[in-house]
């Protein structure tokens, strides 16, 4: 029986990946290698993780067909944000604008993806640092005024084998959203 973990999320463009990726090589020279470092920008959904793919697949397929019938939606950046994880560490993202057009944009997603999940949609760029490592970036994005535009018109799945050798996360299938647009 074959077992493998999936992510399911959305994908900017490639002129936001290349930002978020300037953003994290600089916050590299401040405090050196992080865990997310090399990590791909994208807003994640969820991720099923041990799942049998002979029933999984099927799965993805009726879930293409649901979610055919969604709107691609234009996504605003507004500066950055940061979580806290306890008194431990802290994560700095890029804001995705979550207005009520947004919400309720995700709501929709949600809802054909059968998901009972509270989100918050960013784009990490530096994940669960230490609280000193958070002290000295986060000035540098708090003056920071990056803003950007940009569309999504696709949920893109990875997976990877759970038990195997390769560990890495590959593109497994982009399922277009092909309603109205929506903005």
């Amino acid at each position: 029986m074959h077992y493998a973990d999936y992510m399911m999320l959305l994908s900017p463009p490639d002129e936001v990946v290349y930002e978020i990726e300037r953003y994290k090589k600089a916050s590299a020279k401040h405090i050196g290698q992080f865990k997310s470092m090399h990590a791909k920008a994208h807003i994640s959904i969820c991720k099923a993780e041990r799942q049998k793919t002979f029933i999984i697949e099927p799965t993805l397929q009726r879930l293409a067909q649901k979610l055919s019938t969604i709107p691609p939606i234009v996504l605003h950046i507004k500066g950055f944000g940061f979580f806290k994880h306890g008194d431990k560490s802290m994560t700095i993202y890029a804001n995705v604008d979550y207005n009520d057009a947004v919400k309720k944009w995700f709501k929709l997603l949600l809802q054909n993806m059968n998901l009972k999940i509270s989100l918050n949609p960013h784009i990490t760029v530096v994940r669960n640092i230490t609280a000193k490592q958070f002290e000295l970036l986060w000035p540098y994005f708090a003056k920071a005024q990056y803003n950007d535009v940009f569309k999504i018109d696709a949920l893109t799945v990875l997976k990877r084998d759970t038990f195997g050798h390769e560990q890495h996360w590959q593109q497994h299938k982009v399922l277009p959203f092909h309603n109205r647009f929506f903005s």
